[in-house]
């Protein structure tokens, strides 16, 4: 036995063999249409296996030496992964106008994980960690919120020049995060004001653009204005400022509205009940099917049944680590079994709602079961922990099971 908690595993297991068969299924557009001379379930599964082997690499990891191992993987990878970021905008790849991988790499995915497992540590950490420098003349708690703050942005702002919804779940993550552990109550409220100025100085900002991409379109000139580092934000004031008063069932499909018109029309060819697995008929119409849309396949193959089981998978995940953290003393074990699912679910969330209309158009992939490269890693990664932290939580409660 290699440890871990046995419903972590189940659903764990259960979300491979539905990514498997899903990506087989979505990506016919890739494999049979000559896009791409890439087989894209093998390279799928390939990296499920690297991620099984980085999970189990973890596991013995954490379960052979001690669970403290943990701070140091997450302050690598939060390093790394910051390091990366900030040369995104010279060595990167840009696709779609933003800049996602450098070297093959995706450092947004380093700094996922490694953000939320520095917050949980420096959340835990004894007040003498704040209190060594002098400098800091305010209280222990102060100055904890103060480097929390600065953690948090120093990767959240650059990721968000480039991807604005993986800076959402990172900042949803870390708030609650930090309301779990009981951070006071006035410094997260000023945060939140905060927050809520910077939003509507940034709404101000892209409304100016709109007027001013507005005009350019009307003198005959491009419609979006050359930013450079900031050119992201054509994408954000398209999404919010541009609204077609014609209803999206009435319009005609384009490449503005191709992946949703799309993604309504595989859940409507559900019937509510499924086509069954294999039978999508939008998967080779629909772009990014095997990745930031598969849910919409799932919908369509599997009905209303399939889809709340796969919603259902990650809200038992959430719960069954909630569960496992109240079964520790152990403060930093109770927000890492906390804070990373909610990672997780967060971003499987995120994922449904674009797929159902629910928010706005953005690109997330669903964990574990979409396509992808480095997102995988990330994902098995996490499991990788909350295998070994189980398996040390278990571990502790067994004697007085056995009692």
């Amino acid at each position: 036995m290699m440890g871990g908690d046995n419903w972590l595993w189940g659903i764990y297991l259960i979300l491979c063999f539905t990514s498997i068969v899903e990506i087989a299924s979505a990506s016919s557009r890739l494999a049979y249409q000559q896009i791409t001379n890439d087989n894209p379930l093998m390279r799928h599964t390939m990296f499920l296996v690297i991620g099984f082997f980085c999970l189990v690499l973890t596991l013995q990891t954490l379960a052979s030496i001690r669970t403290s191992y943990v701070t140091g993987l997450g302050l690598l990878s939060y390093i790394g992964g910051a390091i990366l970021i900030f040369l995104l905008p010279v060595f990167g790849r840009k696709v779609q106008g933003a800049y996602r991988d450098i070297f093959g790499i995706q450092p947004a995915e380093f700094c996922k994980v490694g953000l939320i497992i520095m917050l949980c540590t420096l959340l835990t950490a004894r007040n003498e960690v704040f209190t060594r420098w002098k400098y800091f003349r305010k209280k222990t708690e102060g100055r904890r919120y103060w480097v929390l703050l600065a953690t948090i942005g120093l990767v959240t702002v650059p990721i968000a020049l480039q991807n604005l919804s993986t800076a959402l779940i990172l900042g949803i993550v870390s708030l609650s995060l930090m309301f779990i552990a009981k951070v006071r109550t006035s410094y997260l409220l000023k945060t939140l004001v905060a927050l809520g100025v910077c939003a509507a100085i940034g709404l101000s900002l892209l409304f100016g653009l709109h007027n001013l991409n507005e005009s350019n379109e009307s003198a005959g000139r491009a419609h979006h204005t050359e930013l450079g580092l900031l050119d992201r934000a054509n994408t954000w004031e398209h999404r919010i400022f541009h609204h077609d008063s014609v209803p999206l069932y009435k319009q005609a499909i384009n490449d503005d509205n191709m992946q949703e018109m799309y993604a309504h029309m595989a859940i409507a060819n559900s019937n509510g009940v499924g086509r069954f697995v294999g039978e999508s008929q939008m998967r080779d119409h629909l772009p990014e099917a095997y990745s930031d849309y598969i849910y919409a396949i799932i919908f369509e193959e599997m009905g209303v049944v399939g889809a709340a089981i796969v919603m259902l998978l990650y809200f038992v995940l959430l719960w069954r680590c909630y569960y496992l953290s109240l079964k520790t003393t152990d403060k930093r074990k109770q927000l890492l079994m906390i804070g990373l699912p909610l990672l997780i679910v967060v971003q499987a969330l995120i994922h449904m709602g674009v797929c159902t209309d629910a928010m706005f158009v953005t690109g997330q992939p669903l964990p574990l079961i979409s396509r992808g490269g480095m997102s995988i890693l990330a994902t098995s990664a996490c499991f990788g922990i909350l295998f070994g932290l189980s398996h040390s939580i278990l571990r502790e409660n067994r004697p007085a099971n056995k009692e």
